[in-house]
């Protein structure tokens, strides 16, 4: 069932993503999976020591935004905004796909992947191959690479502040942070 869990995401985006180059339906896809793998129960619990871990962890995820920012123009491909549209956010998909990927999905999947996390170490190997899925065809070979580097990282860290605080709330919220910063960024970048 483990190895079921790991591939969730690449259901998704391989099937909606790839296949009808589609990403509401990946996305939507991928989120339904996860409530279906999981029961809902308690989601988040707080204590003193996750607001330490999640300072720490929230300077790295908060410059997520910035870096594509500055970055994206000059490695892209493909200009962001073209190669949104071949994934149908163009508009008002992509701007109801600001709050939903920046809220939302960081939640559902820090939810998928905590477990998945103190599992098996190949859940940072896969949480990260398939953000690289995502991105193949947008970023040059070595941009990959280094996000792929740098997704492991981050999930490591996650299932560090995870284990140390025992609980979800600063992975989620640091989580947060870097999707809705990223989201941003290239928002600013097509429309401002």
């Amino acid at each position: 069932m483990r190895w079921l869990r790991l591939l969730t995401p690449y259901v998704a985006v391989g099937i909606f993503w790839v296949g009808y180059s589609h990403a509401w339906l990946a996305i939507l896809a991928y989120h339904l999976q996860i409530i279906l793998w999981h029961r809902f129960g308690r989601w988040v619990r707080t204590r003193e020591q996750e607001n330490r871990i999640a300072r720490y962890v929230s300077f790295v995820c908060v410059l997520a935004g910035p870096v594509v920012y500055f970055f994206l123009p000059r490695i892209a491909l493909v200009a962001p905004a073209q190669w949104l549209a071949h994934y149908r956010l163009d508009g008002a998909a992509f701007i109801l796909m600001i709050p939903y990927f920046g809220i939302v999905h960081p939640i559902l999947e820090q939810y998928h992947w905590h477990r998945l996390r103190s599992e098996t170490g190949w859940a940072h190997i896969c949480f990260a191959g398939y953000h690289v899925m995502v991105l193949y065809g947008f970023l040059p070979l070595g941009w990959l690479m280094l996000c792929l580097g740098g997704l492991m990282a981050i999930s490591w860290i996650w299932k560090q502040a995870g284990n140390t605080a025992g609980s979800r709330a600063s992975c989620m919220l640091t989580h947060i942070l870097a999707d809705l910063g990223v989201i941003l960024a290239v928002f600013w970048l097509i429309y401002m």
